[in-house]
C-alpha cells in the first residue's frame, strides 16, 4: 500500500511538471525541484516527501536534514549486513579481508554523517558538504578492496548508500551555490572552504579539499 501510493504520488507529481503546474508551490512540487538535480531524483523524492507533508515548515535545510538521516540509517542496515556476512563460517580469507576493510570504513562512515548532522543544524552548507564528501570516499575505498572484476556481496545495499550520498551532496552544493549568489548580490565575500586531505582510499585519492562525485 505503502509504495502503491508513494508510485501515485511520484507519477502525479511528475505529470503535473510536464504540464508546466509546478508553478503552483505545492510540497510534491517544491520537492520535485529539489530533488530533480540530484543523483536517483525518485529516490530523494521519495525519502523527503513524507517526512514534510505533516511539516510546519519546509526548505533546503530541511530536505538535506531528511536525506542525510536517510543515508545514516542506510549505512547502519548495511554495516550489519557487513557483521553478518563476516559471521559466516568457511568465507575465503581474501573476503574476509575486503570484508573486514568494509566494516572500518563504513564505521568511518557513520562518524563522518553524525559531524554531518551538527554542522547542518548550524545550516552551514560548505562545511557539511565538506565533512560529508568523505563518506563517499570511504564507500569508494570498501567498493576497490574487492578488485576489479569482483562483485560485492552487499552490492545493493552498498548502491543505496552511493545514492543517497551522492544525492545529500547535491542538496548540499546547490544551497552553496544560492547561498553564494546571495552573498555576491548584497556585495559580501565567500567564506573560505575548509582544505584538509580526503581519505587515501577511492577516487578521491590525493584530493585535497572537497571531493566531488556529482
Amino acid at each position: 500500500m505503502d509504495f502503491t501510493k508513494t508510485l501515485l504520488i511520484t507519477i502525479f507529481t511528475l505529470s503535473c511538471l510536464l504540464a508546466h503546474t509546478n508553478a503552483v508551490r505545492t510540497p510534491q512540487a517544491r520537492v520535485w525541484t529539489i530533488c530533480k538535480p540530484t543523483t536517483n531524483p525518485l529516490l530523494c523524492f521519495k525519502t523527503i516527501l513524507p517526512q514534510i507533508l505533516s511539516a510546519k515548515r519546509f526548505n533546503m535545510y530541511k530536505a538535506v536534514e531528511i536525506e542525510v538521516l536517510a543515508a545514516q540509517k542506510q549505512v547502519q542496515k548495511t554495516a550489519g549486513v557487513i557483521n553478518a556476512l563476516l559471521a559466516k563460517p568457511g568465507n575465503p580469507k581474501s573476503l574476509n579481508d575486503s570484508l573486514s576493510t568494509c566494516k572500518d570504513q563504513y564505521s568511518n562512515m557513520l562518524d563522518s554523517i553524525s559531524e554531518t548532522i551538527k554542522v547542518v543544524a548550524q545550516r552551514n552548507a560548505i562545511e557539511a558538504r565538506f565533512k560529508f564528501s568523505a563518506v563517499l570516499s570511504y564507500h569508494a575505498s570498501c567498493n576497490d578492496d574487492f578488485g576489479a572484476g569482483v562483485t560485492s556481496p552487499f552490492a545493493d545495499d552498498a548502491k543505496l548508500v552511493y545514492d543517497l550520498g551522492g544525492n545529500c551532496l547535491d542538496i548540499m552544493k546547490a544551497i552553496e551555490d544560492r547561498e553564494s549568489r546571495r552573498r555576491f548580490a548584497g556585495g559580501k565575500v565567500n567564506p573560505t572552504t575548509p582544505t584538509v586531505p580526503t581519505p587515501s582510499g577511492g577516487p578521491c585519492r590525493g584530493v585535497v579539499g572537497i571531493c566531488m562525485f556529482n
